[in-house]
């Protein structure tokens, strides 16, 4: 997010004050600054699906929620926000296609005073794109083609271009010609995807891009910096008209010994560390054997070859990475000066899964994390289904600005689940991440299986969409609702823990000895077998025992019978 820059920075360089100029670059970086993505091309990933991954972060409390927007046919006079606050509209054609994104609530809006930003978007032609990881262009740059308060932003992109692109390549020219006409808002960056290709977007400077088709058996990880260093390295290439000229009429162009431009090194800004040390641990974990320690001064690829095939388990777990089995890990040490991919003020996570071979509209999984991902689990949403969940797309309204409810919304639950579960990741934090993980395990399985049995139905003449609603709907439910019950365990664990006196006592004397008090980790007796098991789309039709709506009922029941345990040995406790 670029919300900060595209405010007080241009106003501290327009009076040329040269200590507020880095002190606003340093509220920036702190505020907005954990953004990752993460690409798994399909000739790459353990299943041949292809995969794209993305936090989106900002030091706030912004809830977000999934929402289902309907086709609209030969409507026409419609238009659609383009700039951050969307005040700069265009036109809308007169048919625009069904898609899911991930939406402030209007609770949020009503706080930040911007435009509903869709986050991720998907579609039913199978066409996906999330934007944006902020990346700040160099300083020549940028004042050679400053940004433009009427350009395009990362609010308005995703659904405006996904509503009317029936392709990826569509998308892609929708994008650019969106930048042309209206110019950038925000350095950043963007991918689109459907069945058959990704493309990966840098935009640099107020009309500045370049685009470049991600090869299909590579992966990629990056923080929030630009990437791009030789163009030909890549199959297919697009660039906006003066992005050549521009930085050599400027004076800032940089050339590989063979004349090459170097992109990055024209167009990308300084190294910033907590961005670069991103991307760095994507590469190391990803290819150890080509990557070793950290170096501020080594550039890491943009798409490199993976040590062995990345799962979509794989990418959802190094998203809530945090530099483990590193001397960066910021777990336990107390530093302030890092900031790694897993973190706590991530306002959404989502996954694109993108499936070859099936139908468009069956073809694309959105993973929704609402929420920060770290102690979070990602749900499956599918673009075919016939509405979303209750709880994930309820909405926040206005008039409830800066209440936070952890009982009616996800993201809430989620948001203060990382805060109190990141204070002590070790009795608290890691069982929550052992359970979702185990959790997230039995959808990804069970939702390919999903996605089978509605291409068979469809096929045999049958409409998937109320199957795949009653699948999704209910891993969502059971999400929250185990979500619920772990937080009040992570609540009373935390407030029974005392941070005020933790020494032991001698229980002769009374005397406070030298050993310092010790916590377990706390147990999440929670079933969570629940979520690997797949009905049939006769079972889910007929009601039968483990259909959807069965599948829900035992879960919730599982858990109000341990909530009513936990409750039963907080009364037989007795006080220490």
């Amino acid at each position: 997010m670029g919300l900060l820059r595209r405010t007080v920075l241009p106003a501290v360089l327009a009076a040329l004050v040269v200590l507020a100029a880095l002190f606003a670059q340093a509220a920036c970086a702190s505020a907005a600054w954990a953004c990752t993505g993460i690409y798994v091309g399909n000739q790459a990933s353990t299943d041949g699906s292809a995969i794209y991954v993305r936090s989106n972060d900002h030091q706030c409390v912004w809830g977000n929620r999934i929402s289902m927007v309907d086709r609209v046919e030969s409507q026409s006079g419609r238009t659609a926000g383009v700039n951050v606050d969307g005040s700069i509209t265009t036109a809308l054609p007169d048919t625009t296609y069904k898609y899911v994104c991930t939406p402030w609530m209007d609770s949020t809006c009503a706080e930040n005073k911007l435009e509903q930003d869709a986050a991720v978007a998907a579609n039913e032609y199978g066409v996906s794109m999330s934007m944006s990881v902020t990346a700040l262009p160099s300083l020549a740059a940028e004042d050679a083609d400053p940004f433009l308060d009427e350009g395009i932003a990362e609010q308005a992109a995703n659904s405006l271009v996904i509503c009317q692109s029936k392709t990826a390549r569509e998308a892609l020219d929708k994008l650019l010609a969106l930048t042309d006409e209206y110019g950038n808002g925000e350095g950043s960056i963007a991918v689109i995807m459907d069945q058959t290709e990704a493309w990966y977007v840098e935009l640099y400077t107020g009309h500045q891009y370049a685009a470049v088709k991600l090869p299909q058996d590579k992966v990629a990880v990056f923080g929030n910096e630009f990437n791009l260093e030789r163009l030909s390295d890549y199959e297919e290439v697009r660039v906006s008209k003066d992005f050549y000229s521009l930085p050599e009429r400027a004076g800032f162009a940089q050339h590989f010994p063979d004349g090459e431009l170097d992109v990055l090194g024209t167009y990308g800004a300084a190294v910033v560390e907590w961005c670069h040390m991103r991307t760095w641990i994507g590469h190391k974990e990803l290819a150890p054997s080509a990557y070793g320690d950290y170096s501020g001064q080594q550039r890491y690829p943009l798409a490199f070859s993976p040590d062995h095939k990345v799962s979509l388990e794989d990418a959802l777990q190094l998203i809530r990475n945090r530099y483990e089995g590193t001397e960066y890990c910021p777990d336990g040490t107390n530093r302030l000066d890092l900031r790694p991919i897993g973190i706590d003020t991530a306002m959404s996570v989502h996954a694109l899964q993108v499936f070859p071979g099936k139908d468009a509209d069956l073809s694309t999984v959105v993973w929704v994390s609402s929420g920060p991902a770290v102690l979070g689990v990602f749900v499956p949403v599918s673009v075919a289904a016939a509405q979303v969940g209750e709880s994930y797309g309820r909405n926040q309204p206005a008039s409830d600005q800066g209440v936070v409810d952890t009982q009616a919304y996800p993201y809430y639950t989620f948001k203060l689940l990382a805060e109190l579960g990141l204070k002590d990741m070790a009795t608290l934090g890691k069982p929550v991440q052992a359970y979702f993980q185990a959790a997230e395990e039995g959808m990804v399985a069970g939702m390919r299986t999903v996605l089978d049995n509605a291409q068979a139905a469809r096929a045999a003449g049958q409409d998937p969409s109320g199957y795949l609603a009653a699948y999704c709907n209910t891993l969502q439910e059971k999400a929250f609702s185990d979500a619920k019950s772990i937080l009040n365990m992570v609540e009373w664990n935390y407030l029974n823990n005392s941070s005020t006196f933790q020494m032991m006592i001698d229980v002769d004397t009374g005397q406070a000895t030298k050993d310092v008090r010790t916590y377990v980790p706390i147990e999440i007796d929670l079933d969570n077998t629940a979520y690997a098991t797949v009905p049939t789309f006769e079972e889910a039709n007929a009601g039968a025992p483990g259909s959807p709506n069965v599948l829900l009922i035992a879960g919730v029941a599982a858990a109000a019978v341990v909530v009513l345990a936990a409750v039963a040995a907080l009364l037989l406790r007795k006080r220490a």
